[in-house]
């Protein structure tokens, strides 16, 4: 009897992974044995059309509860792609330990038409039953990384409170011997030197300088695999690590608690007891007491696609927080200055930016046509724009890091302008929040097919100076409000400005300001009023403006030239937009 010949070819892709990297050494280990048990199934439904693809997706050593793994990440650009038609694995647990992440996979193998074989575990997922025995799997195999992780904590934890060493690369001034802290004598001597001249320098600048003079480089080690690690110069965080690891006094640390250790100390007491008093003296962070303010952290990114992390100052006992640049090796060789703002008033415009976008019922339907969406949706989950807002008014810090997590690439801030890029299919998620519960960011991983939506505002957020950097008001201000007369004698003196300006063109700026009695950059911020929005305007001298709108805050605004974002930046309520004939949310 002939065999029929297949009516489609499918391309099958099998994936393999290891949690350890225990064996793999073996001629014959545990990735070769999944790979040769799935190669032998495709084998077997050769008659369907089915061909094992040549490459080889193995992640060895990678974690099942985190889909961020190479090969992984390779097999999903490669089904985006239109390679892969059938995906065969050993076990569930081999491609994920976790039901979130599962549930995101199966979105993308139904909208890439992939499906998916475990060659041990049979099961249809046509039906619900099958959905049903799929799903208590994946819970199991999650329970069951969760038990392993719980053992492996409670294994470290027991191990620390008895001084030993758990691992992980060999700390400068000890050599791991026998799984055992060793002076390394050499070492031990250059620690004692640093933390002397840590006492009579009183800097951790001034150490890490005298450090990159003398060309030290930190701990060179060999791990398991024969890679060779560390050997680079000293950085602040190097030092600023060292000096305050007990370590060197004998002692070692878990989860906040100090522990007699089972090695020799290095330094003395009295040594380690006078760097700590500096170095508490020293602290310049100090912990939040409440949940942590920085809301945009690892969001934002300068136009030269520097990271902006978070900067705590004190100045006159009240803190000050601002994001900027980090300076990268090749940005100081090209004499590029780092970037700085203020971190409330940037928080603050951000999260005006996306209100303002929540209320425009033409941005939102953009995006969800941007993600095909044709139906009923379309109609009905713009109007929930307004609710969205109302809920970014009321949330906490946790839920607004949630919020902007979810929805935000990345945000990009040059001197003239920030750029933000909205995801639009978290922008439909959190317009389809039901109201009963609350709309948790979880962040999926982003693909760079997936439909974004780009914020572009023209606003001077930033300066390079050591200074106030972009004073807006925070939208919780609770200053006492000015008076009505104040504000219309501003407005009048922008628009005597304007006249003036507008009469004697020839005349420079700085001598149109002394005929005001100004100095010039007072005279520039006045001629910038005469950019409001008209109706902030009209509010302003019928006396309806907003309570907490104040003359320093109009004054000192560097305005963007979004007159719904000046709205909402302002305090005002947000107007329809006439030019179309539909309501605008």
């Amino acid at each position: 009897m002939s065999v029929p010949e297949p009516s489609k070819r499918r391309r099958c892709a099998i994936y393999t992974r290891t949690s350890t990297d225990d064996r793999l050494e073996h001629d014959f280990n545990s990735l070769d044995s999944q790979r040769e048990v799935c190669s032998a199934y495709i084998t077997s439904q050769r008659h369907k059309g089915w061909v094992e693809l040549p490459t080889q997706y193995e992640d060895a050593a990678q974690s099942g509860g985190t889909i961020d793994r190479p090969a992984f990440q390779q097999l999903m650009r490669d089904i985006e792609a239109n390679r892969v038609d059938v995906i065969v694995i050993y076990k569930i647990d081999r491609l994920t330990r976790s039901l979130a992440d599962f549930v995101r996979m199966i979105d993308v193998f139904e909208r890439f038409d992939v499906a998916f074989v475990a060659v041990t575990q049979a099961f249809d997922t046509s039906d619900s039953m099958g959905r049903l025995v799929l799903n208590i799997l994946l819970t199991f195999a999650q329970f069951e990384r969760e038990m392993i992780a719980d053992r492996i904590r409670d294994k470290a934890a027991a191990m620390r409170r008895k001084g030993k060493h758990i691992g992980g690369p060999p700390p400068y001034g000890y050599d791991v011997i026998d799984r055992k802290l060793v002076i390394n004598p050499k070492e031990a001597a250059k620690v004692r030197s640093i933390f002397q001249r840590f006492l009579e320098l009183g800097s951790y600048q001034a150490v890490q300088s005298e450090l990159k003079r003398e060309r030290f480089l930190n701990k060179r080690w060999i791990t398991r695999s024969g890679k060779v690690r560390g050997g680079t110069p000293a950085s602040n965080g190097m030092i600023y690590n060292l000096l305050g690891n007990p370590l060197y006094i004998g002692k070692v640390h878990y989860g906040g608690e100090v522990y007699a250790g089972e090695h020799q100390a290095i330094l003395t007491e009295k040594v380690w007891e006078a760097a700590a008093a500096l170095r508490k003296r020293r602290a310049m962070f100090r912990p939040y007491k409440g949940p942590s303010p920085n809301i945009l952290l690892g969001l934002m990114f300068d136009s030269h696609g520097r990271r902006m992390v978070i900067c705590d100052e004190r100045k006159s006992h009240r803190p000050y927080r601002y994001y900027a640049s980090e300076q990268a090796n090749w940005a100081r060789r090209a004499g590029l200055k780092r970037y700085r703002a203020r971190a409330d008033h940037l928080e603050a415009l951000i999260l005006a930016a996306l209100k303002t976008l929540l209320a425009s019922r033409e941005h939102l339907r953009s995006a969800l046509l941007d993600l095909g969406r044709h139906g009923k949706e379309l109609e009905t989950l713009p109007q929930r724009g307004p609710d969205v807002c109302h809920y970014i008014e009321a949330a906490s810090l946790e839920r607004r890091r949630e919020l902007l997590v979810a929805l935000l690439v990345r945000g990009e801030l040059s001197r003239e302008r920030l750029k933000l890029v909205v995801r639009c299919a978290e922008l439909e998620r959190v317009l389809a929040w039901d109201r009963r519960g609350i709309f948790r960011g979880d962040r999926p991983a982003w693909s760079a097919t997936e439909p974004t939506l780009l914020i572009d505002l023209a606003v001077t957020a930033v300066r390079f100076e050591r200074s106030l950097v972009m004073p807006l008001e925070p939208a919780n201000a609770t200053k006492p409000s000015k008076t009505k007369d104040e504000l219309v004698r501003l407005v009048h003196e922008a628009r005597r400005a304007q006249a003036l300006v507008d009469t004697e063109r020839n005349q420079p700026v700085a001598e149109l300001a002394v005929r005001l009695h100004r100095s010039p950059g007072y005279f520039a911020r006045l001629i910038r009023l005469n950019y409001l929005a008209p109706d902030i305007v009209a509010a302003i001298l019928d006396g309806t403006q907003p309570d907490r709108l104040t003359r320093k805050q109009l004054i000192e605004a560097n305005l963007p030239t979004d007159w719904a974002l000046q709205r909402t930046l302002f305090g005002f309520a947000a107007r329809p937009d006439h030019r179309r004939n539909e309501p605008s949310y």
